[in-house]
């Protein structure tokens, strides 16, 4: 759901950009700060729910001009208190539009826990720590640094190695440092094709692999398909987790034995908890991931990831990838979530049980939006 029928009076929508301590390399590219929109939703009792709206980095400025338009209508459409837009009309505009439906469904959530708090459920979940792409030497450092802070899961970043030899050289440093008790996992970004993506897979089996994100493009689930199909190494979707809808495609193909489902890509909390029920269906996991929002947005990913069913949430004990405000100059928060031996902390307080730091949000505010002054 994305807000319809909520009891909401008025809506401010603020524009960050907030840099990252040192660029995000990927496969795709190197990102230097995270762009978002956070959203507070006021309602006639005076409750204030948070959310934020993030696209991923590849979105593309058209996309990202989409989800701009689409704020603007929804702050407009409070002032004229004609509500929040529907989730069937943000799914039919992509990307954009469930980014939107993220932030929106998040300040709902944070609403409703407010008035009508739920007892029971985790009090934290474990999480994993990330390596960027980095060198050997560094990589391995990382690996050290991670396990010192009682990490029991790392994932690093695979795929612009030129040779498997390098990526063995590089799995193995992390191996060597981590320790055999450590679970690592790999994230290729889609870097690779079908058959690079096997002679890889098939290397980096010795080093007890938890599983390999996207080997493969997001294109094609069925490329997806067949680098699981005999793959010595577990295979997560991520860029492909694009939806509901993609969702039941890749499960249909049979392409994953994990779906990593980002609520910010997915459409929001209520997504990902509908796509959790299709994964356990089937019998595949659910990691809960972010795509390096702020601390609103990981948040929300937080209390997504504590709500899944004991069952399905917790096959195999599987870390979440929320432990990422750390790279981040700021989280937007007052008070920071907390990362205790390996597991993020849901906060005590009402709704998510966060709060805004203002002067770091008027420090990184670039434009604001209000339904009202």
């Amino acid at each position: 759901m994305s807000g319809e029928g909520a009891a909401v009076v008025a809506a401010e929508a603020i524009r960050v950009r907030v840099p990252f301590r040192r660029p995000v390399v990927t496969a795709a590219g190197a990102w230097r700060h995270r762009e978002s929109w956070i959203f507070r939703l006021f309602d006639a009792e005076g409750v204030v729910g948070l959310g934020e709206a993030a696209l991923d980095f590849e979105a593309g400025p058209a996309v990202a001009a989409e989800l701009a338009r689409l704020v603007r209508e929804t702050v407009e459409r409070v002032r004229a208190g004609s509500g929040l837009p529907s989730g069937a009309e943000l799914e039919a505009a992509g990307a954009g539009g469930r980014a939107l439906r993220c932030a929106l469904d998040s300040a709902v959530l944070d609403s409703t826990l407010q008035a009508r708090p739920q007892a029971g459920g985790p009090r934290s979940v474990p999480v994993n720590a990330t390596i960027g792409f980095l060198g050997a030497s560094e990589t391995a450092a990382a690996a050290r640094a991670a396990v010192s802070a009682g990490f029991g899961t790392i994932k690093m970043k695979v795929g612009p190695e030129r040779t498997t030899v390098e990526l063995i050289e590089r799995v193995a440093a992390v191996r060597a440092a981590a320790g055999t008790d450590v679970r690592l996992r790999l994230d290729a970004n889609g870097a690779w094709d079908v058959a690079t993506a096997r002679e890889r897979l098939a290397a980096v089996a010795p080093y007890r692999i938890e599983y390999v994100e996207q080997p493969v493009a997001a294109d094609d689930p069925s490329d997806l398909a067949a680098v699981r199909e005999g793959s010595p190494v577990a295979i997560a979707a991520d860029e492909s987790m694009s939806s509901v809808a993609a969702a039941r495609e890749l499960l249909a193909a049979r392409a994953a034995d994990v779906l990593v489902v980002k609520p910010a890509r997915v459409g929001g909390p209520t997504a990902a908890w509908k796509i959790e029920e299709m994964a356990f269906a089937a019998g595949v996991s659910v990691v809960i991931s972010t795509l390096f929002e702020t601390g609103v947005g990981i948040a929300a990913a937080l209390a997504t990831a504590a709500g899944l069913s004991p069952v399905a949430g917790a096959m195999a004990d599987l870390a979440h990838g929320l432990a990422t405000a750390g790279m981040l100059e700021s989280d937007l928060l007052e008070k920071s979530l907390r990362i205790v031996d390996g597991r993020m902390v849901v906060p005590d307080g009402p709704g998510l049980g966060i709060a805004l730091d203002e002067t770091a949000l008027q420090r990184y505010a670039v434009e604001r939006l209000a339904s009202r002054t």
